[in-house]
């Protein structure tokens, strides 16, 4: 009877499921090395083939085989995340400039509903030295369409006001520094002035020459959609065809993200699937319908042959998104195994394909494309014609013409299709986004079939007749499929509590969630039902996570006290809408209110011309505007934050210390200003009792290569410690 004994069983019973926990290894490391608050020294590259070697030698021994594997694919994971920073490398602009010349080879064009965004390559970007210029860098021209952008691959001159991606907002939002970095963005720009031509061929590498041969292609189908289409309609129907989302109105994101159908809103990995599909079945046929051919060569390899280069072009036409790549990985490997007579096993090829996947791009593990993608598909497999047999399934009782069978069948796959998929992106969803779609899986029941026997079909056919200027027709039934997507969309949201907004999901919960699907799903014995307790420790996270009273925006210019009714009382609702709407929705979507509207005698905080004092229980927290405020402040209050600096005679540059400085009569026991905010970013202040702890959105300036300071001298691996 001990516990160990029993587990150990398990374990050796489930011998043939191991390999199935590779990726889930690989996906620890990947976590652990974004993780941390500094960059790892270049040594512990040496991990990987230190452990390769020692799981040779372990080989033979299993109590020292097993971790040594386990340790390996963490490494793994943890190495090529390395890697990857290494190989993404640019720098990252830290400051707003004023108007300056801006000079770069034109090498991505996206259509936006107030103008267009350009992505530049080898810039030149007014006094910035070289050594401190990004790689790539995106302009957007609010008042240009696409007849005024020049031909994709020349080099182009314009006026442009540039500056860095936003710090996260608060502690746990969104790193928009780090997400962009990957792409070796550097920063973006802001320009309403002529586009100049510099250099109408400059010299470019084969890799450039491939990535504008599918630009140009990118193009041209979005001037063929846009010569058909127009309006949210137009953007959808060049989104399948070119993966540009860009153009889509807010009101019809906001439409889909409510209905649960923001996985169509641009090509998907299902879109990749149904390419794959619609290529292999028909061409099949066709080949099957030569004697001569089908008896004498093996048409089944050419059809899947013909299946993966068709997934592989679709996939670099439209961009290499974590969903797309997943998808085609998985649709090639099957296919590859038709070539080669084996039977694809439908779990081990998810998590090759998820192995595969972070391989290529380990930084896109970390966002919701990736996540949400694999869980529903890992979902729909561990639970496909088991679980739920009984549900897609009519069964012996009944008695039904054949045609009347098949169509039960098939709805009844498609509502638990939609269900299983829901109940596995749903933690995703709330983490990233906060938000739950109630009818979700009755969107995805009318849009999904609509999708794929109807739009596809028409999006391969305008693909097919595009050469020839013949798409027109295609691209007018891909529209009007389109539009009744919207307008499935539009239908379901506008449904009482189609959508529930709950309060940010911490990290912890989420991976209780995830490893405890795991463990319910990978294992087939009955221990796998010990998945379901953090499963449910999770999913009630709202019930023991506290949410932030206070907080501070990266540059300290705005912040927002959380009232005792729930209300958000922003210091000013009109100067970053931005940062507030962040806040509001991570709260799960309170209410806001301005402090100037609150009313005089509201005690807990009160407001004039020279800032605000926010009192909570023993505690006074003083929000100086003028630094004669801030003075007095300093002596009455037990924290002080403003967002320049605060001069008191026993400061002691508390910004520079790790810790503040003791209480005195001329110094707050705890002051945030400027120099704090330049070292740790935003700010987030939970009051636990009697006890007030403060959260930083980011360790200290200068510690990872996309965080604020991180310079060229920085050797990657090392610390800042200036």
């Amino acid at each position: 009877m001990n516990p160990l004994r029993i587990l150990g069983d398990y374990l050796a019973q489930e011998r043939d499921r191991w390999v199935l926990w590779v990726p889930v290894g690989m996906g620890i490391g990947i976590a652990v090395y974004f993780a941390l608050p500094f960059e790892p020294s270049s040594y512990a590259l040496a991990a990987t083939p230190a452990l390769i070697l020692a799981t040779w030698f372990a080989r033979h021994w299993l109590g020292t085989f097993i971790p040594a594997v386990v340790l390996l694919t963490f490494a793994l994971g943890f190495n090529v995340s390395q890697l990857d920073t290494r190989l993404s490398y640019t720098p990252m602009l830290d400051y707003e400039t004023s108007v300056a010349p801006v000079e770069g080879r034109l090498i991505y064009t996206e259509v936006m509903p107030e103008g267009v965004r350009l992505t530049l390559k080898d810039l030149s970007i007014g006094h910035i030295p070289p050594e401190r210029t990004p790689v790539k860098l995106r302009v957007k021209c609010d008042n240009k369409d696409l007849s005024d952008v020049p031909p994709t691959g020349t080099r182009i001159k314009l006026w442009a006001q540039v500056g860095p991606f936003s710090d996260p907002v608060m502690p746990g939002a969104n790193d928009f520094r780090w997400q962009s970095y990957f792409k070796q963005l550097g920063g973006l720009g802001w320009s309403y002035s002529h586009i100049e031509i510099t250099d109408p061929h400059p010299p470019t590498s084969w890799r450039d020459d491939m990535m504008l041969m599918f630009e140009r292609a990118r193009l041209t189908l979005a001037a063929h959609v846009y010569a058909q289409l127009s309006g949210d309609v137009g953007a959808m129907t060049a989104a399948r065809l070119n993966g540009e989302q860009t153009a889509i109105s807010k009101p019809v994101i906001e439409a889909m993200r409510i209905a649960g159908l923001a996985h169509l809103l641009s090509t998907s990995g299902f879109h990749v699937t149904i390419m794959g599909i619609l290529i292999y079945f028909p061409l099949r046929a066709a080949l099957a319908l030569i004697p001569w051919v089908a008896l004498r060569f093996p048409i089944k390899k050419w059809a899947a042959t013909g299946a993966i280069l068709s997934t592989l072009f679709y996939t670099l036409l439209v961009g290499s998104q974590a969903a797309t790549l997943r998808s085609m990985l998985m649709t090639g490997i099957a296919m590859l195994a038709i070539v080669a007579d084996r039977r694809a096993n439908a779990m081990r090829l998810v998590m090759l394909s998820a192995a595969l996947a972070m391989l290529l791009a380990p930084d896109a593990m970390l966002g919701p494309s990736f996540q949400m993608s694999f869980a529903a598909v890992f979902c729909l497999i561990a639970t496909h014609e088991k679980t739920f047999a009984w549900a897609i399934s009519p069964g012996d009782t009944f008695v039904m013409p054949g045609w009347l069978n098949n169509f039960t069948h098939h709805m009844g796959a498609i509502v638990m299709t939609s269900l299983i998929a829901t109940a596995a992106t749903t933690p995703f969803a709330i983490y990233h986004f906060q938000t739950f779609s109630f009818y979700g899986f009755i969107a995805n029941m009318l849009a999904i079939p609509l999708t794929s026997f109807w739009v596809m079909p028409n999006i391969l056919l305008a693909y097919v007749t595009a050469p020839f200027n013949a798409d027109g027709w295609f691209i007018d039934g891909a529209g009007a499929g389109i539009w009744l997507t919207i307008k499935i969309a539009e239908t379901v949201a506008s449904w009482p509590y189609s959508i529930f907004y709950l309060p940010a999901m911490p990290w912890a919960a989420l991976v209780m969630i995830v490893g405890g699907a795991l463990w319910l799903c990978l294992w087939r014995l009955r221990w796998r039902y010990l998945g379901l307790l953090p499963i449910l420790l999770g999913a009630l996270y709202p019930l023991y996570t506290p949410l932030p009273d206070i907080m501070i925006a990266p540059d300290g210019k705005e912040w927002a006290v959380r009232l005792e009714d729930g209300r958000l009382a922003v210091s000013n609702l009109d100067h970053d809408s931005f940062i507030t709407g962040q806040w509001q929705q991570r709260l799960g979507n309170v209410p806001l209110v301005d402090v100037t509207e609150l009313p005089p005698d509201y005690n807990p905080l009160r407001c004039d011309e020279a800032g605000c004092v926010y009192r909570r229980g023993n505690h006074i927290i003083a929000f100086p505007e003028l630094e004669t405020a801030a003075l007095e402040d300093c002596e009455q209050a037990d924290t002080v934050i403003a967002p320049f600096l605060i001069r008191c005679d026993a400061r002691l540059s508390c910004a520079a210390e790790e810790s503040p400085p003791a209480r005195n009569r001329d110094c707050a026991p705890t002051i945030i200003d400027e120099p704090t905010f330049w070292h740790r970013g935003a700010k987030a202040v939970f009051f636990e009792g009697d006890a007030m702890r403060i959260a930083d959105a980011r360790p200290r300036r200068a510690m990872r290569p996309w965080s604020v300071g991180w310079r060229l001298n920085h050797a990657v691996g090392d610390r800042d410690e200036n």
